[in-house]
Order: structure tokens, then C-alpha cells, then sequence
């Protein structure tokens, strides 16, 4: 759930209920934790880190801020394991 959503659906409940359950905390530590880089700053770069990795070098080190939202985000993920697809049929050719 994107953050802006979570507000959205805390300022529709009543005023007195808007009380924060410990389940919405967590989740909100969990979720801030893991925002340094949104999609859009991983959509900017990640040919950058797919070449690394095509490489052979240590892109999770090299960029561990990429690496780390790849492990979260499926859609991401999706993108980056195509691109690393194409570069190996490239390769093949």
C-alpha cells in the first residue's frame, strides 16, 4: 500500500477511532523503513544496475538501495529480471 493511500484511509474514520492500532504502527515502521527509493527512482537506473549484474560485479553492494526495493517489489523485480532476459539472448546471438 502506497503511503498516500494508508492516509487516505485513516482520515476516513471517525474522529475518535483515528487512534493509530498497533497493527497500523507497525506497518507504517515497516513501510518507512523501506521507502528510500520509490519505483519511478528504480525505473531511472535500473539498466544501470542490470549491466552490473550482467557484468558479474556486486550490484547489490554497488547499489543496495536499487537492490533492497527489487527484493520488495515484485513489479520492479518483474522488469529487472526481463531486462537481465534480454541482455543474455543479446549475449546469445
Amino acid at each position: 500500500m502506497r503511503l498516500i493511500d494508508w492516509f487516505k484511509r485513516l482520515g476516513k474514520k471517525k474522529h475518535a477511532e483515528s487512534e493509530l492500532s498497533d497493527a497500523d504502527c507497525l506497518n507504517l515502521i515497516r513501510y518507512l523503513e523501506n521507502c528510500d527509493v520509490d519505483c519511478e527512482e528504480v525505473f531511472n537506473t535500473i539498466d544501470q544496475y542490470v549491466e552490473i549484474e550482467f557484468r558479474k560485479e556486486d550490484a547489490a553492494r554497488l547499489m543496495p538501495l536499487i537492490h533492497q526495493h527489487l527484493e520488495m517489489c515484485s513489479g520492479c523485480n518483474d522488469q529487472y529480471e526481463a531486462l537481465l532476459d534480454v541482455l543474455a539472448k543479446a549475449q546469445d546471438s
